[in-house]
């Protein structure tokens, strides 16, 4: 029986060195429908021209998704982006095979673009030169009217103040991550680990089948310094799968307190809800799921692992709902 197990993966200096993930382009069938969706879920629009639309976080993106309204009747990923450590990376993925390159002076933050095609026939796009926005000094918050520490079993840090929320949107701080279910899992792996810092953090193969790798989540080798336990992850399609499909793509929100919030606040509006709340192993971040009006599955995550050079690749069989999650509703058979 042929192997088809994810081989050992180092970084080097050869290969485009990307700092984090940016952001991703999204074509909608109907994009106010959509623009009406990314207000509740917690994007701020940025800027709008005759064909895109801009939405942040209140991270050091400029911008962290690019909506467009789709050619035809159905959605459409474009892909995401990543920051190129420096202008000499860049430059390495300017030359990669059918690399192009994009002029991103008129969008939010400015700077410049390549995108490089992928086996599968998706994409990926590396930025630099961009304007980061500042950093606040705490979160930007829709549901607080005011918070302050949490009183644990054995510390009591917060002393004759009160926890007071109100409703409202669970405000994204950043992308986090995004995957893809692969018709070409072997030759995605490859070009994403061969031409960037793409390193593996665990690794999944079939049921009783440790020759069959079937789903690795990536994240960006930093050396010393943590960065997300992934930025990507890629699932081996199943054979009746016509072609390779994106999975769904993920927000950053500050704690459980907003994300449970903003669950209520998306519920209210009749959004429809896929998986969550609830705790991955994997990762170990608090997931809530949800359908975008476009159809796309778009998540908001909190308290996820982060990882460096020194973290052990962990390697298991997939053993169904027992490795997605520890504690939250029943896994659905859409996900």
């Amino acid at each position: 029986m042929p192997s088809f197990v994810l081989p050992p993966v180092t970084n080097n200096a050869s290969k485009v060195q990307l700092a984090r993930i940016s952001h991703v382009y999204q074509s909608h069938p109907d994009l106010k429908k959509w623009e009406e969706f990314a207000e509740a879920f917690g994007f701020i629009l940025e800027a709008r021209n005759d064909q895109e639309a801009f939405y942040r976080g209140y991270g050091m993106s400029p911008y962290v998704c690019v909506a467009s309204q789709s050619k035809g009747p159905e959605k459409e990923f474009g892909g995401a982006a990543f920051v190129a450590q420096t202008e000499e990376d860049f430059q390495k993925a300017t030359r990669l095979e059918n690399a192009e390159c994009k002029d991103l002076s008129k969008a939010p933050g400015g700077g410049k673009m390549v995108t490089i095609p992928t086996p599968s026939g998706s994409c990926i796009h590396v930025v630099f030169g961009q304007q980061e926005r500042p950093l606040p000094e705490k979160p930007v918050s829709a549901t607080e009217i005011h918070k302050g520490e949490y009183n644990t079993s054995i510390e009591k840090l917060r002393k004759g103040e009160f926890q007071r929320f109100k409703p409202g949107p669970a405000m994204v701080h950043k992308l986090g991550h995004y995957g893809f279910i692969t018709k070409k899992w072997d030759e995605d792996v490859a070009f994403y680990t061969g031409n960037f810092n793409f390193m593996p953090s665990d690794i999944l193969y079939a049921p009783g089948n440790p020759d069959m790798d079937v789903l690795t989540f990536l994240h960006l080798d930093l050396g010393k310094t943590f960065s997300d336990h992934h930025s990507l992850f890629l699932a081996r399609a199943p054979p009746d799968l016509p072609a390779t499909i994106v999975h769904h793509t993920s927000y950053e929100v500050d704690d459980f307190d907003t994300q449970l919030l903003g669950h209520e606040f998306l519920l209210s509006k009749g959004y429809k809800l896929v998986w969550g709340v609830g705790r991955h192993v994997l990762g170990s971040q608090i997931f809530d799921y949800w359908k975008d009006p476009s159809g796309f599955t778009i998540e908001h995550y909190a308290d996820g692992d982060v990882v460096n050079e020194d973290t052990k690749v962990l390697r298991q069989e997939d053993q169904g709902p027992n490795t997605l999650s520890v504690w939250g509703p029943k896994l659905p058979e859409v996900f």
